[in-house]
């Protein structure tokens, strides 16, 4: 059995074609472990998979595949090791229902973190924006957008390099930003639909609260299923219920962690 198949088995909910599936899981760049009924995927720090088909758990195997990925990390030089990892296309944490098997082995988990998408069915983007606000694109070399991104958040402006990146505009000044793109691979990809994405979504903070923001992510989801979208995907946040008003709806629930091996 692949590991693509092993992977379809223990998440059957998700319909990654196996390009997909090896796109978004670093196989060829990462470590594997292997034991009778499943596998483990390590990348630095970080184990990015760890699957045991149903029919093998219960049985130890799991425990043995994620001790061995711990040596590996400890041996490799590192403190910790990190579930998933923020960075990753796949799995940025592990899903709720895995969370005490980790948890019983000595690893902190944080808050909920959704995983996010919406149809054109789903969707409710009647929203108007309010008065004096206007959007356009704003290339992402702008000093001034690299200002507005900073203040938000200043570990994202790495991600706004090349491009546009669309805002909302308030007099004159950039009031809220996002990254929009019209064709990614993602967890919930499949082969017949193109889903489009928004994230490292920001309001300048003496804009907040008017609801600009929410505004822009109703403008941009449109734009993105006129492209010919499908769905739109909203990748790891914790403002789930700001994205339901939208008629976002959260297909996974993860929780990021790690465990001190020093």
């Amino acid at each position: 059995m692949t590991y693509y198949e092993i992977f379809t088995r223990c998440f059957p909910n998700l319909r990654l074609t196996e390009q997909q599936f090896n796109m978004l899981s670093v196989i060829e760049q990462g470590t594997l472990f292997e034991a009778e009924g499943g596998f483990a995927l390590v990348q630095g720090n970080k184990i990015r998979l760890l699957c045991v088909l149903p029919e093998f758990r219960g049985r130890g195997i799991g425990g043995g595949l994620l001790a061995q990925c711990e040596d590996f990390i400890r041996r490799s030089g590192f403190n910790c090791a990190e579930i998933g990892g923020a960075d990753s296309g796949l799995f940025i944490g592990t899903e709720l229902s895995s969370a005490p098997f980790f948890e019983k082995r000595g690893y902190v988990l944080g808050e909920n973190i959704a995983e996010m998408c919406g149809s054109a069915e789903e969707l409710r983007l009647d929203l108007q924006p309010p008065a004096g606000v206007s959007f356009g694109w704003e290339s992402c070399g702008s000093e001034r957008l690299k200002t507005a991104v900073s203040v938000v958040d200043e570990d994202w402006v790495q991600y706004f390099r090349e491009g546009e990146c669309f805002c909302a505009y308030f007099g004159g000044e950039i009031a809220s930003f996002c990254l929009v793109e019209d064709d990614v691979t993602c967890l919930f990809s499949d082969e017949k639909s193109r889903v489009g994405s928004i994230g490292c979504v920001g309001t300048v903070p003496a804009f907040r609260r008017r609801g600009i923001g929410l505004a822009m992510v109703a403008e941009a989801s449109r734009i993105l299923l006129d492209r010919g979208c499908d769905r739109i995907f909203i990748h790891y946040t914790g403002v789930y219920d700001w994205y339901a008003k939208l008629g976002y709806q959260t297909r996974l629930w993860v929780r990021l962690g790690g465990k001190n091996l020093r």
